[in-house]
């Protein structure tokens, strides 16, 4: 979960021209957003609440030891989404320094074999790993991560997961070039609010804006497979202003062409590990994130 939030208002206007199409062809129709929300309810039930959901948010709790069996802690927070049919991304965490240096590889490639036999999934190492360590470190371990896991399971997804705050003159990121990794896929965890004004869209928050450029933009294949692996807002005046602000980033996201749509968006709405309950939604901004997951699903 995000240790601090922030959005800077901008022109609607003027941010739209930073996403980039990638289509040769500006008319044609965009692909369906993977739709997820990170709820309260049960998986078996998040449908009844965001028809045509589709994905799910989940963790593996704390730094896990080198001793750790990955497999049975991937099912533990996993199994329920699969069993509702739904796609789970999964963060597991792991020492960074142990991990670069390959000290996990067994429990690693267990587990990209282990998942062969699962439904699909999305296998995220370190999420916001831009609060823990520098650029470096996160790219020797995140590669080998993924080097392992890929040799042993070719279809398996390693992504990446950033942390938007950071990328907003925070000194880790001041380089962008290490946090360029080759990854399956690039999601960035994106608040608004906080010590900034809640009611910037995506387009409109600096840290996310930043991060889409300098990575997103500048990493090899990765304009084809972005998205928000956590999205929410607080501290906003009213259930209704929020609902707005969130219909607000449904028409933003709706009116961009085919190749500039992120591929996947996942909603926050719970308390999360800070047990925050500003973060969690009122009816009118639930409606709202349920109208958006009908539009761009």
């Amino acid at each position: 979960m995000l240790k601090k939030t922030v959005a800077v208002a901008a022109s609607i206007t003027l941010a739209a021209t930073v996403f980039v199409a990638t289509s040769d062809n500006p008319v044609e129709a965009a692909a369906p957003v993977l739709m997820g929300v990170h709820d309260d309810v049960a998986p078996k039930d998040l449908g009844k609440r965001y028809p045509g959901v589709r994905a799910t948010r989940e963790f593996v709790n704390g730094v896990q030891p080198v001793k750790t069996d990955l497999r049975k802690k991937y099912a533990g927070v996993a199994q329920a989404s699969w069993d509702a049919g739904l796609i789970p991304f999964v963060s597991i965490k792991t020492a960074p320094a142990a991990t670069g240096a390959g000290k996990y590889d067994v429990r690693f490639r267990e587990l990209a074999v282990w998942l062969k036999e699962r439904p699909d999934t999305y296998f995220i190492w370190y999420h916001e790993p831009e609060n823990d360590m520098d650029g470096p470190a996160f790219a020797k371990a995140f590669k080998r991560v993924r080097d392992v896991m890929k040799a042993a399971n070719p279809q398996v997804k390693v992504g990446y997961s950033a942390m938007a705050f950071q990328w907003d003159g925070e000194p880790r990121t001041k380089d962008p070039k290490p946090w360029r990794v080759e990854a399956d896929f690039y999601g960035a965890d994106t608040y608004s609010g906080g010590t900034q004004p809640a009611t910037a869209i995506v387009s409109e928050h600096a840290g996310h804006m930043r991060w889409y450029r300098e990575l997103v933009q500048k990493t090899p294949g990765a304009a084809a497979k972005w998205g928000l692996t956590e999205r929410g807002f607080k501290r906003t005046k009213s259930d209704q202003a929020r609902a707005d602000e969130i219909d607000r980033e449904t028409a933003y996201l709706d009116q961009l062409p085919a190749g500039a749509r992120p591929a996947f968006y996942l909603y926050w709405n719970t308390k999360g590990t800070e047990g925050d309950p500003d973060l969690v939604n009122g009816p009118k901004a639930r409606a709202a994130v349920a109208r958006m997951v009908g539009k761009l699903g």
